[in-house]
């Protein structure tokens, strides 16, 4: 058995998958700590130790999130950088302290290092810089697969692929406009900070490649269609599907009988994070669908009271969804990638609607399977939502291939595979 240290960004959307990762190697015997913010201490699981972020590292990401300097700025690439830049990677040097003080608390004991793409404090010790370090380092993806491919746009630009002649030389036209402008700032914050805490030598990646690159094994938690086929993924790179459902159980709603007794369902999210605008996609497709021949189900992700809810909606703070998934005929999202993953193992077609975060990027992937419709807005209309759902539950591909993809995902065992990596790189 083995001590593991597993890190994750402070997002919901990063850190539960990686407390779910933790709990199961803790199940398994191994000696397990998580280290992320104070706010996500319940997260961990029976038998997981937690270690909470210092200093700059435990800020308070919803202030951050919801700030008037953050909200200034155009949702869609212009907010990626900007996010990228002053959240995440302003946040490697007090992380790279968080980690070498939990390794440095395991004295001569090798300590493995299990940590997910955006947690980019795991790069100095990777790249040399003085302190302790762990012996192996295992990365997990449970958002978007973000490395460069001369086949593909940069991460965050919301392009389709393209690995023809042409389209290579626009990928690498849009590579070098995104790594020495769009992103520019924050590569270069990042660089700084990586030679501020001793890493020496030219060879420094860019941020978004970094922590699959310097990975010894890194596992996509996807299948490989949702990141697009490349001709140059690593060796060292594996797609292993998503993590099954959590073992968490939540009371139902009162109204739940009339889930399952509904022929048909629409589910509606904002996700957990930009959810603080209910006119961005729920009251709009609230809007949209008061009259649709079907249940509508709306999960808004916190404590929330919504004004002229129709008559065919029900709404709920919080659903499983993997018991509410298998009874819908289409998820209204905005991109989220939990979200899609979910849909996508129980064969769920989608209407995507959303450009903060990476959700711009997500979206283009997802209406790319041809599982989707993709409005590629913030504020879709709700005669658009309409029409979109009309086309998919009226339409047998977009249902069709949900179905191929959950056949892929059905396949893999992201655990597993997790597991026989981690017995690949302590064997």
């Amino acid at each position: 058995m083995s001590r593991i240290l597993v890190a994750a960004s402070p997002v919901y959307g990063h850190v539960a998958p990686l407390s779910r990762v933790a709990s199961f190697l803790a199940a398994r015997g191994h000696d397990v700590t998580l280290l992320s913010h104070e706010r996500f201490r319940s997260l961990a699981g029976e038998g997981v130790e937690y270690e909470a972020f210092t200093g700059a590292a435990g800020a308070d990401l919803d202030a951050v999130f919801a700030s008037q300097e953050r909200l200034a700025v155009p949702a869609g690439p212009e907010r990626f950088a900007w996010d990228m830049r002053n959240v995440f990677v302003q946040a490697v040097a007090p992380q790279h302290r968080d980690v070498q003080r939990v390794l440095a608390q395991a004295g001569d004991e090798p300590v493995v290092l299990v940590y997910e793409t955006a947690f980019f404090g795991a790069v100095p010790s990777l790249l040399g810089a003085p302190g302790p370090r762990p012996v192996t380092a295992l990365g997990l993806g449970p958002v978007s697969f973000t490395l460069s491919s001369a086949d593909t746009a940069p991460f965050g630009m919301g392009l389709p692929p393209d690995s023809s002649e042409e389209g290579r030389a626009r990928n690498r036209e849009a590579n070098a406009m995104v790594k020495g402008q769009l992103l520019g700032p924050a590569q270069e914050l990042f660089e700084q900070t990586l030679a501020e805490l001793g890493v020496t030598g030219e060879d420094i990646p860019f941020f978004l490649d970094a922590t699959v690159l310097k990975a010894d094994l890194f596992l996509q938690l996807s299948v490989e269609e949702l990141s697009y086929a490349r001709s140059d993924t690593p060796a060292h790179v594996r797609f292993v599907g998503s993590l099954p459902p959590s073992a968490d159980t939540a009371e139902l709603p009162a109204w739940w009988p009339e889930v399952e007794a509904a022929e048909r369902v629409v589910v509606v999210t904002q996700g957990t994070i930009a959810n603080q605008d209910f006119g961005q996609l729920i009251e709009p497709a609230l809007e949209g669908l008061a009259d649709f021949p079907g249940l509508v189900v709306v999960t808004t992700g916190r404590p929330a009271q919504l004004r002229d809810v129709p008559a065919n909606a029900r709404v709920a703070e919080f659903v499983p969804f993997d018991v509410l998934l298998p009874y819908a005929d289409v998820l209204v999202t905005n991109g989220g990638f939990g979200a899609v993953q979910e849909a996508l193992r129980h064969g769920v077609p989608m209407v995507a609607a959303g450009t903060s975060e990476e959700k711009h990027e997500n979206n283009v992937r997802l209406a790319a399977t041809g599982a989707a419709v993709n409005l590629g807005t913030e504020y879709p209309a709700a005669a658009d939502i309409r029409k979109a759902v009309e086309d998919i539950t009226g339409t047998h591909s977009y249902r069709d291939n949900a179905g191929r993809l959950a056949e892929q995902y059905a396949v893999v065992d992201a655990l597993a595979e997790i597991e026989k990596a981690l017995a690949e790189l302590t064997g």
